[in-house]
């Protein structure tokens, strides 16, 4: 029941005096409706009660401004939460947190096992262990002590952190990434620098702007096309394999083999082994 509901619930509770004054309803019915709605409203409000954001905390320390409800937390200033979500949440600059949804503008220290639909950072943010969201977006600067899942979109403008492996829809960086581990996704698009020490697996397609060293630790392994291109003759891409069954086009990419549909080699690429499978 919703906290809207609920307010209806008391008005109609209130409604019963006026009804028995007015001789609408005879006093068995009103002590009977009264008796069932009071105790409807009692579960009711246990239940929000036990559902609430601010159940389990043990701190909450906030310098400025901010708002307390059992459905949401905001911070303007600075702010520590212990206790949601099993560790602590501080925020220096402004944020929002709710079951649902974390948007942090300035920095912010984030806890482990975090579940959240939606992830948002203008700034810095630091999280204490694994991460899983539907849409994990940040601009700035980003440090994840575990791996990192974003269901639908990871975004990720300035540099991240990953200590472990990336996993996702549409996977998007421009900046500077580093993960240890692989990055398994439907799409990836890789701008700026980055080093990833596994794999980089896409269902489909796999993008890249290079303009700087770049490595992968493994191979890229793709069902759709792939395609690498230098934004200064600086960018270079080290990697083992790439593997698709769509097309190919590098520019300034070394490899062992490379495999595609079509493939096309364009300049400063060292490939000791190209074959096309149609």
């Amino acid at each position: 029941m919703s906290r809207k509901e609920i307010h209806d619930l008391k008005i109609l509770i209130r409604s019963l005096d006026i009804r028995l004054k007015n001789e609408e309803i005879s006093r068995e019915e009103y002590d009977d409706l009264k008796a069932k709605y009071e105790v409807k409203l009692e579960e009711e409000l246990k239940l929000v009660k036990d559902t609430s954001l601010i159940k389990n905390l043990s701190y909450i320390s906030i310098s400025g401004s901010g708002k307390v409800t059992d459905s949401y937390i905001s911070i303007s200033g600075s702010g520590r939460v212990d206790g949601w979500k099993d560790g602590s949440i501080s925020i220096s600059g402004s944020g929002k947190i709710t079951d649902d949804e974390i948007k942090v503008s300035g920095s912010a220290s984030l806890p482990g096992n975090l579940k959240t639909h939606t992830l948002m950072a203008s700034g810095s943010i630091k999280v204490d262990g694994p991460i899983e969201t539907n849409v994990f977006s940040v601009s700035g600067s980003c440090k994840i002590r575990g791996y990192l899942v974003a269901h639908e979109k990871l975004d990720i403008s300035g540099s991240g952190k990953i200590f472990a492996d990336i996993k996702g829809g549409q996977v998007l960086s421009s900046g500077s990434l580093k993960a240890v581990g692989s990055i398994l996704c439907v799409n990836a698009e890789l701008n700026g620098s980055y080093k990833i020490d596994g794999n980089v697996e896409c269902q489909n397609s796999f993008s890249s702007g290079l303009d700087s060293e770049c490595t992968i630790g493994g191979d890229i392994l793709c069902s759709g096309n792939v395609r690498i291109e230098q934004e200064n003759r600086r960018g270079r891409l080290k990697v083992e394999q790439i593997i698709t069954q769509g097309d190919v086009y590098l520019e300034g990419v070394t490899a062992s083999y490379v495999c595609g549909k079509k493939v096309e080699l364009g300049p400063e690429c060292d490939v000791a082994k190209v074959e096309e499978k149609s």
